[in-house]
């Protein structure tokens, strides 16, 4: 049916629309209506990178078309097979992100140290086993602010309000993204070459209450865990995920597990007295599971030859794809 419509249109380009398609179908879980997105995908087939020369080669309806680029200095270090892009217009900005898959031998032979772990919650956006805070309280002022006006929007309804509700919406996505780009190349300049973070999972919960479960969904917590990883990797350090089940109930110091130990802001260990912030606590203790996690991988997995040395603990009781602009 789209070649008929567009009989110019090569086949390989609709192949690739189709699969896009199908993806944002499954992602919306097959209900509702798609937001239409500017974009054309492109896979193997249809385009060629040639950073040494700043050209790229792209399938379009008039053949094969050869495009020049501005150049930047992170394009010389990802080197690898190119295996796939994504053409986005902005406005009247033309952007290319292209995904390299890069051999994991540019990543091998850095010599682990300590580990830090980080708890994510409402309190606290991120609290790091460091003793550093990432408090949410000034983000949910603004978060805040988006719904009172989304709700004014809504009530309003007319076709000028749902155009501002759109910008809105936009404008509160890059909000959120530019913090947790920010928060996440803050985790990783920091002198660790371990993170340990929670496995996210559906934390939305009838008896959590409708007022808590819309607090945990106004950030995006796997966003900031993916900006995380591919951070952490560039830096040639490591992510693990540990299962975060009774981490806030769990003494840091005595390895106590109760549930009345946290109460509200504070843990306060019932059987060694041990006080202490509970999102600090459930830190140290998500990097104590990432510290056994490692360990165990370090076991399995020995690299006598490297030399590198075990983590130390982390127990202290003092309180991007590769996108480019077209030129």
């Amino acid at each position: 049916m789209v070649r008929q419509e567009v009989p110019n249109l090569p086949s390989a380009l609709v192949q690739t629309a189709r699969d896009e398609a199908s993806e944002m179908l499954k992602r919306n879980s097959f209900a509702g209506t798609v937001k239409k997105r500017l974009s054309v995908r492109y896979d193997g087939r249809t385009f060629k990178f040639y950073p040494d020369t700043r050209r790229v080669s792209l399938t379009t309806v008039f053949g094969r078309l050869n495009f020049s680029f501005r150049h930047y200095p992170y394009l010389d270090r990802w080197k690898g097979e190119y295996t796939n892009a994504q053409l986005l217009i902005r406005g009247k900005r033309t952007v290319l992100n292209i995904q390299v898959k890069v051999s994991d031998t540019v990543f091998e032979g850095h010599d682990p140290a300590e580990v830090l772990g980080i708890d994510q919650g409402i309190r606290n956006i991120v609290a790091c086993s460091d003793n550093s805070f990432f408090n949410s309280k000034h983000l949910r002022a603004i978060k805040g602010t988006y719904r009172y006006l989304r709700r004014k929007l809504q009530h309003v309804g007319t076709r000028s309000a749902k155009r501002k509700l759109k910008q809105l919406a936009d404008r509160e996505r890059r909000f959120v993204l530019d913090v947790n780009h920010c928060i996440s190349k803050t985790i990783v300049s920091k002198p660790f070459h371990i993170f340990v973070v929670e496995q996210l999972r559906d934390f939305k919960k009838k008896r959590n209450g409708k007022k808590f479960n819309s607090k945990l969904g106004s950030w995006f917590f796997a966003q900031l865990q993916r900006f995380l990883e591919y951070k952490a990797e560039q830096a040639n350090k490591t992510v693990i995920s540990v299962n975060p089940w009774y981490t806030s109930q769990t003494c840091s110091r005595c390895g106590y597990t109760l549930r009345a130990n946290r109460k509200g802001p504070w843990f306060t260990c019932g059987q060694c007295g041990f006080q202490l912030d509970a999102d600090l606590n459930a830190s140290r203790n998500i990097g104590i599971h990432g510290m056994s996690e490692y360990l165990r991988l370090f076991v399995n997995e020995p690299n006598v030859a490297s030399g590198e040395a075990l983590p130390t603990s982390i127990v202290n009781d003092s309180c991007k794809p590769i996108p480019f602009r077209s030129g």
